[in-house]
């Protein structure tokens, strides 16, 4: 009954269950107590009944540390890994690996793999799934590529930790290299990180193939892993609106993301009050908005140049819907301004936000300052700009830019020094192409 409730996370009758045991309770009852505790992110708890245990085995300690491991408080995590009883088992070694790489610490994780006694394939895959997750790409690739074994959540991680490093070409090489193989049929999780590699090169022709590939395989769309809203996504970025279309009408459950996918998709291709029609039909669905619904709605406002609709959304934000709004619906905010022309505006809100203005923010409001010739603003912009210290070309060049426009050559020249100074190099644009089947 103890394990039943757990699965089911039924985490207060298996506390009055077990508070209220008549019989000698086992070791096997305490590790499931700790678990559920653990499941639901009381490690508080899970702690109490660790403490109070008579006897520990193995399971009893890799469950408490993992608890600790995973919640982010590596401190006690490592105090309690040091003092388990010889003999740690790999599960306990995975936990620590993981708990220092998902908090970014993979300079640790590392030394924790490689001083491991035994490893087994999540012991490899927690390390390259590590190493993407950070960024650390050119570390992932190398031990990928000397694992003895892969399977496919080796494949997906590595897959998907280029698809979020920008690096969607080598997520689509990577992916095909995985089908030519053929040991490892790719899942779900695999097929999101694909798509989004599509949907950000336009590789309509590649993202049609894994859709059919999709239908013939029977993967469901309107899971928890989002599929449906990843070709939704994928569609409307390759300007394939009809499909997108199709697909989202297609699914038989539409979640908070498929709704996102839409509405994003509607505001991109210049479809804003179509894009706001759908953000009130999906409330009326019953599905609740969340960030990323209202940043999708902005950027629509933004692309429409709905400047009053785009005011009334932010402020409904909070106080209709508690949505906390973050710097990204702030600068999505600052930029349907600025293109308006209404700098002052703008500005006014940079100086409200409740965090600091960051690049993206300062280069929305410097960019409507180039399109109107506003020097003015700009010059009030530079000082808290240049207080960020930031080495990014962009906003340096948007303010040589605004000063060319008007006549300003020494400040130019001022700030191309400025630039050399730094160190700061623009950085040559790119696009990929597809020459015989292949990008470019």
């Amino acid at each position: 009954m103890l394990s039943l409730y757990s699965r089911l996370r039924l985490t207060p009758d298996a506390i009055m269950l077990f508070n209220s045991s008549t019989y000698s309770i086992d070791v096997v009852s305490y590790n499931i107590m700790i678990n559920g505790y653990v499941k639901i992110g009381d490690i508080e708890n899970a702690r109490k009944v660790f403490d109070e245990m008579p006897t520990r085995d193995e399971v009893s300690w890799s469950s408490i540390i993992g608890g600790y491991a995973t919640s982010g408080q590596l401190d006690i995590a490592r105090y309690l890994f040091e003092r388990m009883p010889e003999g740690k088992n790999v599960v306990t070694w995975n936990s620590m690996v993981v708990g220092f790489a998902r908090n970014g610490m993979v300079g640790l994780a590392r030394r924790y793999f490689d001083e491991m006694p035994e490893r087994n394939l999540v012991s490899w895959n927690a390390m390259v799934s590590g190493y993407a997750m950070n960024g650390e790409m050119g570390l992932a690739r190398e031990l990928f590529e000397v694992m003895e074994e892969r399977d496919v959540v080796s494949w997906s991680c590595m897959i998907k930790g280029y698809a979020m490093c920008g690096k969607h070409l080598d997520a689509l090489k990577l992916f095909k290299e995985m089908m030519k193989e053929g040991k490892v049929r790719p899942n779900e999780i695999t097929m999101v990180s694909v798509l989004s590699a599509c949907a950000n090169l336009s590789a309509l022709d590649h993202g049609e193939w894994i859709h059919d590939y999709i239908d013939r395989n029977g993967m469901a769309l309107d899971d928890d892993y989002n599929l449906g809203a990843a070709l939704i996504d994928m569609y409307f970025k390759c300007a394939a609106m009809e499909s997108a279309l199709d697909v989202f009408h297609s699914l038989n459950r539409k979640n908070v993301s498929s709704w996102n996918s839409l509405i994003t998709g509607l505001g991109i291709n210049g479809l804003a009050s179509d894009a706001l029609c759908a953000f009130e039909k999906m409330q009326r669905s019953g599905i609740k908005p969340n960030d990323i619904t209202f940043l999708a709605v902005l950027n629509a406002c933004t692309h429409g140049g709905l400047v009053e609709e785009g005011r009334q959304y932010l402020k409904k934000m909070y106080e209709v819907y508690g949505v906390q709004p973050e710097i990204k619906h702030y600068g999505c905010m600052i930029d349907l301004l600025g293109r308006a022309g209404l700098l002052e505006e703008a500005e006014e809100m940079v100086k409200r936000m409740p965090m600091k203005p960051d690049v993206m923010v300062l280069g929305a409001l410097l960019g409507a300052c180039q399109i109107h010739g506003n020097v003015e603003v700009a010059e009030r912009v530079k000082n808290e700009f240049l207080e960020l210290n930031l080495q990014q070309a962009g906003c340096h060049v948007l303010l040589c830019n605004i000063y060319a426009t008007a006549d300003r050559w020494a400040d130019v020249s001022r700030m191309r020094d400025n630039l050399k100074g730094m160190g700061i190099k623009k950085k040559a644009g790119s696009s990929s192409v597809e020459f015989d089947g292949e990008y470019r």
